[in-house]
């Protein structure tokens, strides 16, 4: 007869009792005393660390006195992830839908502690931190926790084109996007404690990496208390998962849709009055003008290119903006029906178009009759104008063709997450391992 007995996937049956350690350098660590409190951890493809980390941290909740357990959110991996995560003391759970925000998502609507924290299964983070993280929350100082690495980080621990362009970066645009609300300088970070509740309430859609950024901007739409904490970061266990420009790319894409007016209208308006400005000084240059060179030559083809560049900028901000609104991306509602803004575009456009025929005809006839009426200099700035002006509008006009691409709303609800049923055995030893 067998020695050995078949278990249902279960993280208490795997935990052993613990004896207590030294503490966490906490001032008051009574308030941790048996607080629920639920750690996430998104997982592909991580069985080098994913058991590790659930290990560790079941140690750390139970030397804080915390009322604790771990989610492994299955994000397909093809190894030995789920096992290790179950042989470790988590409970796993699996969400099919590919990618880091949609694993994260699933395991916050599963989690059914009033404190939440996130962390990678990958042995980055300072999972000893838990308790320094939380602390702020039980004490009703704040509702969202980072762990900022920065200070700690080195080349062997975070590249360099993160470190100080691709992290920075993201943070100032966050930054942008919340209207500066946000004072911390590692938006990219993923270790987080928050209030469960409060972060459901925001109604996240992000599936890929840039959930980090939409889950900041959201929370300082929502007025809620955010606090960044030093902690240490290491070198990773196993392969990363990460695209440096692909991910960068979704975190721009993210934040403009969030803030449009941050990288898209302000930056046009500005190219358009820059363009103004100008032609006003090609047109009152006197020097050299026509001479490739000179600086009415100059004024005038930056001219030209500000021109046509800002509108069409501006144009693309709005357009976000109207697609942030439309599918609940903005802290606004929708003010614009989008047939509305298609038609506001083609008359805009078809006005442009209008103006600078007329314009045309009317320099011409004018040159032609009347060539001392204005200047070289005066004819090469309006004819630049009209120019873009023409090219602006044309554009403008072939809006209606865009109009599909801004009626296609993305996924919002996640596939249902299911919890893993592995079946596990006990050897004689008293370690979980799979049941063939």
């Amino acid at each position: 007869m067998s020695s050995t007995r078949t278990l249902i996937l279960d993280a208490e049956s795997v935990i052993e009792n613990q004896p207590l350690a030294e503490d966490f350098g906490l001032e008051d660590e009574n308030l941790l005393q048996g607080v629920e409190v639920t750690v996430v951890f998104p997982c592909l493809n991580e069985e080098l660390a994913v058991g590790q980390c659930v290990k560790e941290t079941l140690d750390v909740l139970r030397l804080a006195g915390l009322n604790g357990s771990v989610l492994v959110i299955d994000n397909g991996s093809t190894d030995q992830s789920v096992s290790r995560a179950v042989n470790g003391g988590a409970q796993v759970i699996v969400q099919r839908e590919p990618g880091y925000g949609a694993a994260l998502r699933s395991g916050f609507e599963a989690a059914q502690t009033e404190f939440v924290i996130m962390a990678d299964a990958d042995g980055t983070y300072e999972l000893e931190a838990i308790p320094r993280l939380l602390l702020p929350l039980v004490q009703g100082h704040a509702d969202l926790v980072l762990g900022q690495r920065l200070n700690d980080a080195t080349t062997a621990t975070m590249p360099w084109l993160h470190r100080y362009v691709g992290t920075p970066a993201i943070t100032y645009l966050v930054k942008r996007a919340t209207k500066n609300r946000l004072t911390i300088s590692d938006s990219q970070s993923g270790f987080r404690a928050f209030r469960r509740e409060e972060i459901l309430k925001l109604n996240l859609s992000s599936t890929g990496m840039e959930f980090a950024s939409e889950m900041l901007i959201r929370s300082a739409w929502a007025d809620l208390r955010i606090q960044e904490i030093d902690t240490k970061y290491a070198e990773r266990i196993g392969e990363s998962k990460l695209s440096t420009f692909s991910d960068g790319l979704r975190h721009l894409r993210q934040i403009l849709l969030l803030s449009p007016q941050t990288a898209a209208s302000i930056p046009g308006i500005l190219a358009t009055a820059f363009a103004c400005m100008l032609w006003v000084i090609a047109a009152y240059s006197g020097h050299g003008v026509g001479q490739v060179g000179s600086l009415s030559w100059t004024s005038d083809c930056v001219a030209g290119i500000l021109s046509i560049l800002g509108p069409l900028v501006f144009c693309t901000g709005v357009v976000l903006r109207y697609r942030a609104e439309s599918i609940g991306l903005s802290s606004s509602h929708l003010k614009t029906p989008l047939r509305t803004l298609i038609s506001r575009f083609f008359f805009v456009g078809l006005a442009l178009v209008s103006i600078s025929i007329v314009g045309f005809v009317t320099l011409l006839i004018g040159v032609h009759f009347h060539p001392e009426s204005l200047s070289q200099a005066d004819t090469l700035s309006i004819t630049s104008f009209l120019r873009s002006a023409c090219i602006v509008g044309i554009m403008l006009v072939a809006a209606p063709l865009i109009s599909p691409f801004l009626t296609t709303a993305p996924r919002s609800r996640l596939p249902i997450a299911e919890e893993e049923q592995l079946e596990m055995t006990l050897d004689f030893e008293g370690n979980l391992i799979p049941l063939i």
